[in-house]
């Protein structure tokens, strides 16, 4: 080899040697594992066979498009599984895991609470016996597997398994700290709720999975990553359940949390969904007779509805809804493309405060699938919606806590919330023209959370601090101050559970 040569592959040999290295690059790439479980046949309630499977298989596929790679997918369906059969079964799916890691649990079945109405409680069912499955019984399992611990439950009242979403303001649950990344489809109060046709069968899925798959899946042009960097991050996919998914209340933990969820090709192509990217002028009715506007793309020919469902005495009524067929080219088939549509609140509606849900529905002969629904505030009413704040008098963000809040309000509202400062100067905005949500309280209110950090993403100094929120109703604006807690640093001596 010629001197020259070889001189020059040796100075070549020396850049790459001496080229610095990020901790990125030297940073081991996590092992993604995941258990999808579900049950659709029961023996003490109403079975809702295919909904969980179809969930499942939804989710299985979004997560097969994580560019990562997921080691493995384990699924369990229609299994009693009790406190032991499942620590058995989270042990085999998860089994090597190791610090860096990330292990996904997704659970799709009948919900309920436990006789004191503070734990969340999985109806776990082969058709023949059935198990009860605790948040206590789910920790267990889970909380001995290195890593990150990744939890998505579609059930009702699944908001109780992270305590959000109760009647009381509380700052923690057995799965606080920050090896822990949660989604729920609902408050701890709330139900959640399964497509069911005109005949009231079971159909598809549940709407929350539906939401869930359009967020992260290439079928749903990956909707929930609003800043479109290949990254969607729970605090992006909570903050899109919440547009998407308007019959519950999505909740998750941490608060604002930017843990990836799904990383992804941006280039990832699949045959979308009917109907994608909805978006409403506004998600609020303040006058009598103001229209409704919103747009979305229709990816195929259809026949399409739009449907208003009501909140009545705390429950909507699914099987009443206010109907409108898309006129389309005359005989209600729609051609594919971008679509713009108006619609009214019922006239026995106007001057109320309330809730509706806008669903758009194809009809294929005389079966109907819901391809979106999401949550509508009415606020016409002129009424003092009698804001109240509760809270609690201190928290320690960097022990997994957050400060938690309950805004006590009469009917629908849209709020904005502000954390302070001794100095009244404003730290971090918790809310920003806020829906209020039907969360089935015992008595109506919000919950906001406060993970202790400013808007910078910095942690906020010890101290004293306010929560302030500025409230619309029915065209008028109402402002209340709570009163001071404080934040607190971990004692020494006590191990943070933070990054």
């Amino acid at each position: 080899m010629p001197r020259r040569v070889l001189s020059g592959l040796l100075a070549l040999l020396f850049l790459l040697v001496c080229l610095p290295v990020s901790s990125e690059m030297l940073a081991p790439r996590p092992v993604l594992r995941a258990l999808l479980v579900a049950c659709d046949d029961f023996v003490s309630m109403a079975d809702t066979t295919p909904s969980s499977y179809n969930n499942l298989i939804a989710i299985r596929q979004a997560l097969l498009r994580d560019s990562r790679g997921y080691r493995g997918i384990r699924v369990s369906l229609n299994q009693a599984l009790d406190a032991e059969g499942f620590a058995r079964l989270a042990a085999q799916a998860f089994e090597g895991a190791a610090e860096g890691d990330i292990s996904l649990l997704y659970l799709s079945t009948h919900g309920l609470l436990n006789e004191t109405g503070d734990d969340f409680i999985a109806l776990m069912s082969d058709g023949a016996e059935e198990r009860l499955l605790d948040g206590a019984a789910i920790h267990a399992a889970l909380e001995p597997v290195p890593g990150t611990k990744v939890i998505i439950v579609d059930a009702c009242y699944s908001g109780a398994l992270i305590n959000k979403g109760m009647d009381s303001p509380l700052p923690s649950s057995r799965f606080g700290g920050r090896q822990y990344k949660v989604l729920t489809s609902a408050g701890g109060r709330e139900p959640s709720f399964l497509w069911v046709d005109s005949l009231g069968q079971v159909r598809g899925g549940s709407y929350f999975a539906r939401a869930l798959a359009e967020g992260i899946s290439a079928r749903g042009r990956f909707a929930a990553d609003f800043n479109r960097d290949g990254v969607i991050t729970l605090g992006e996919l909570h903050d899109y359940q919440l547009r998407a998914y308007g019959a519950s209340t999505p909740q998750a933990y941490p608060q604002r949390d930017d843990f990836p969820i799904l990383v992804y090709d941006p280039s990832s192509q699949a045959i979308p969904f009917t109907v994608t990217g909805l978006e409403l002028e506004t998600s609020a009715f303040h006058a009598e007779g103001e229209p409704l506007w919103f747009s979305y793309t229709l990816h195929r020919t259809s026949r399409l509805a739009y449907q208003l469902v009501y909140e009545r005495a705390g429950s909507w009524r699914f099987q009443q809804p206010q109907s409108i067929m898309e006129p389309g080219r005359g005989d209600g088939v729609v051609l594919p493309g971008r679509k713009a549509a108006a619609l009214t609140v019922q006239p026995g509606l106007l001057g109320l405060s309330g809730y509706a849900l806008l669903l758009l529905v194809t009809v294929q002969e005389d079966l109907s699938t819901p391809e979106t629904c999401v949550l509508l505030s009415v606020q016409q009413g002129e009424a003092d919606p009698e804001l109240a704040l509760e809270g609690l008098p201190a928290f320690s963000p960097q022990m997994g806590e957050e400060a938690a809040f309950i805004l006590r309000h009469q009917g629908a509202l849209t709020y904005s919330a502000d954390i302070l400062d001794e100095n009244g100067a404003v730290v971090c905005s918790l809310a920003r023209g806020q829906m209020s949500r039907p969360l089935h309280l015992q008595q109506e209110g919000s919950c906001l959370w406060w993970d202790g950090r400013t808007d910078t993403g910095e942690w906020a100094p010890p101290g004293a601090y306010r929560l302030r929120v500025s409230a619309r109703s029915g065209g008028k604006r109402h402002t209340i101050t709570g009163e001071a807690f404080r934040l607190n640093l971990p004692k020494e001596g006590v191990q943070a559970r933070g990054d």
